[in-house]
């Protein structure tokens, strides 16, 4: 089935499929208020639902062939003045799952089809209410999990991508329809085209689109989260910053080295970042077979890790730590904690400790921070939290522009055939018209322009249904 020719009405579960206070259910198409006013008994008896103007909300009951189902209150949306363009309800009703169920049956029964995960969104899309980046960002506000996250998902739904989109589109639409013209009408008197600067507008729309390109890695760091590894000795206190990081009792913590042999995974938003966290098996030589597995499935997750805190003990670096550090690739991103100083008193010490470890590590590791603290007196623990975003790179990133796959991929295409119009500058201005048309085509699926079904279902994979 095409969604590009489906005009029926569309029914589904908004606030989730969990109980609650309240239930949220929304009806958009043309059918929307009509089927309404088969089941809906207002509490004042003049209201007329069909001819009701839009926003206005109504309490009364809903009811089926005299059976009550539930006190709700509706909300009526005129098209093209909704979400979704087109007429629509909002039925707030109480938040029992099977009782939202059941007015969902109610509405199935008389026509309604079950709308597809992202559906509602897709119909803004399509009655041009919203474009496919301001789609985007709507999901994103959706599933922000930090504050940083839900900022830079409404700075989206502002427009701050769809700007600058926009304003590449509307340079392309100055020059392209001037090439055309010249190659359709060259008997007419069209003025020719200064081709100097069209190739450094070229180059610099280029340019703007590689630094919106270049913020994907951190976007991705935001929706995803960052592949963060705990390693270390045996009892250098991994379980216990795990359990600090988590904010609670998760593993077992035990002074017998070796206790932790799998591989414990959490999601924890950890001073405004999502870390991915892996706490491992102790490394040291071992005959046991299990521990044997657990530390090398341990050297494989942190060979994809993005982020790896290496716990050391306070005046304890010995060939076992030498032998870890030795694994790793130089390149890695990775904080040094040296724990346990809360056995030393005197802070000269700590501090000459801290520099030997740090000279050390200079000749093997070349991004890399070190923070001496007592995770279990949570001392210094702080400068932990502030060490975090400045390492993995999101440290002064208020302006940056968040950028999902399917734009990523989208804008490697545009900057494709713009680069292929400089490279082929000198050959005709033919060439330099179709490579920028191209370039145009694809900006249109940007914003929505132009729709094919596998675009559409690419941005309803990622929606939860009822959005």
């Amino acid at each position: 089935m095409s969604f590009l020719s489906d005009n029926c009405t569309i029914v589904a579960i908004s606030s989730g499929l969990k109980n609650a206070a309240i239930g949220v259910i929304r009806v958009s198409g043309p059918e929307a208020l009509n089927f309404l006013s088969k089941i809906f008994v207002p509490y004042r008896k003049q209201v007329d639902i069909l001819n009701s103007k839009g926003y206005r909300a109504y309490y009364g009951t809903l009811q089926k062939d005299g059976e009550f189902i539930d006190e709700v209150i509706v909300t009526i949306y005129r098209k093209p003045h909704s979400y979704t363009g087109e007429d629509m309800v909002e039925i707030s009703c109480h938040g029992n799952v099977i009782l939202m169920q059941k007015i969902i049956d109610v509405f199935l029964d008389m026509g309604c089809r079950l709308a597809k995960p992202g559906e509602f969104t897709l119909r803004a899309i399509l009655n041009q209410k919203i474009d496919i980046s301001k789609a985007i960002a709507i999901r994103d506000i959706i599933e922000s999990t930090t504050e940083q996250m839900l900022r830079l998902s409404l700075n989206n739904l502002r427009g701050s991508f769809s700007s600058k989109i926009n304003w590449i589109r509307e340079r392309l639409l100055y020059w392209i329809p001037w090439l055309e013209a010249l190659i359709d009408f060259p008997e007419e008197d069209i003025p020719d085209i200064n081709l100097e600067d069209l190739k450094l507008e070229i180059i610099g729309i280029i340019e703007q689109i590689e630094k919106i390109i270049s913020n994907y890695h951190i976007s991705k760091m935001y929706r995803e989260g960052i592949d963060t590894v705990i390693i270390g000795k045996p009892n250098v206190g991994k379980s216990t910053l795990f359990n600090y990081l988590y904010g609670q009792e998760r593993v077992i913590i035990s002074d017998i080295p070796g206790t932790t042999r799998d591989i414990i995974t959490e999601y924890i938003n950890f001073n405004g970042v999502i870390l991915k966290l892996y706490d491992t098996a102790g490394f040291r030589k071992t005959s046991d077979i299990i521990e044997r597995i657990g530390i090398q499935k341990a050297k494989e997750i942190i060979d994809r890790a993005q982020l790896i805190f290496w716990v050391i003990e306070y005046d304890n670096l010995d060939e076992n730590d030498m032998e870890i550090v030795s694994n790793l690739s130089k390149d890695k991103r990775i904080i040094i904690i040296i724990n346990k100083i809360d056995k030393e008193k005197d802070k000269e010490k700590i501090k000459k400790f801290e520099e030997k470890v740090k000279n050390l590590m200079s000749n093997i590791l070349v991004n890399f921070a070190i923070v001496s603290c007592s995770i279990k007196e949570n001392i210094n623990m702080d400068i932990l939290r502030e060490l975090v975003p400045k390492i993995i790179g999101l440290d002064g990133q208020d302006e940056i522009i968040l950028v999902d796959n399917f734009q990523y991929e989208i804008l490697k295409k545009i900057v494709f055939f713009l680069k292929r119009a400089i490279e082929d500058f000198n050959l005709s201005v033919e060439i330099i018209a179709i490579n920028l048309r191209e370039a145009l085509n694809c900006i249109t699926e940007l914003t929505g322009e132009n729709l094919s079904d596998t675009v559409i279902e690419n941005l309803l994979s990622r929606f939860c249904v009822g959005k």
